[in-house]
C-alpha cells in the first residue's frame, strides 16, 4: 500500500507547527518587553527542514518496520519529528535595565510569520483540494 502522505506533505505540517511555534515565541518576547533582564528568545526551523530535505534526498531506499522483531533498516527516527530548539539571545542589550527586546523587530517577525503561515495554510489547502479531485474523479 503506497503512503498517502509524501515527504511533501510532511514538510508543510512540520513548517506549519514551526511558524505557529515560532509566533508563541515572538508573542512570549513582545510580552516581556518591558521586564527588566530579560533576554529575546528566537527560533528557527528552516534550517533544520532544509537538513531534513538533504537526508531525505540522501536516503532514497528505507526500510519498513512490519514486525516490533524486525531490525530497522537506516535511522529511527526521522529529522522531521525532532523538536524545535528555542536560543536564547545573550549577546545584545537594547535598554540599561538588560532587556534586549526590541518591540519593533519583534512585530515585524510576527507580521512575517502570519504571511508565511497563511502561505503554507493555502498550499496545503491546495494539495488537500488536488487530492479530493483525484478521489472523486473530477467530479463534483
Amino acid at each position: 500500500m503506497a503512503n498517502l502522505f509524501t515527504l511533501t506533505d510532511r514538510l508543510l505540517e512540520r513548517a506549519l507547527d514551526g511558524v505557529a511555534a515560532r509566533q508563541r515565541v515572538t508573542a512570549h518576547n513582545i510580552a516581556n518587553v518591558n521586564t527588566p533582564g530579560y533576554k529575546r528568545h528566537r527560533l528557527s526551523f528552516e534550517e533544520s527542514l532544509h537538513q531534513a530535505v538533504e537526508k531525505a534526498e540522501r536516503r532514497r531506499l528505507a526500510g519498513t518496520v512490519t514486525h516490533p522483531r524486525h531490525i530497522p533498516i537506516g535511522e529511527r527516527s526521522s529529522p522531521l519529528e525532532r523538536p524545535f530548539r528555542v536560543e536564547r539571545d545573550m549577546t545584545t542589550t537594547m535598554r540599561n535595565d538588560g532587556n534586549n527586546v526590541d518591540i519593533e523587530a519583534e512585530l515585524a517577525q510576527l507580521t512575517k510569520d502570519q504571511v508565511f503561515y497563511q502561505a503554507l495554510a493555502d498550499q496545503v489547502a491546495r494539495r488537500y483540494a488536488m487530492l479530493r479531485a483525484v478521489i472523486t474523479e473530477g467530479r463534483r
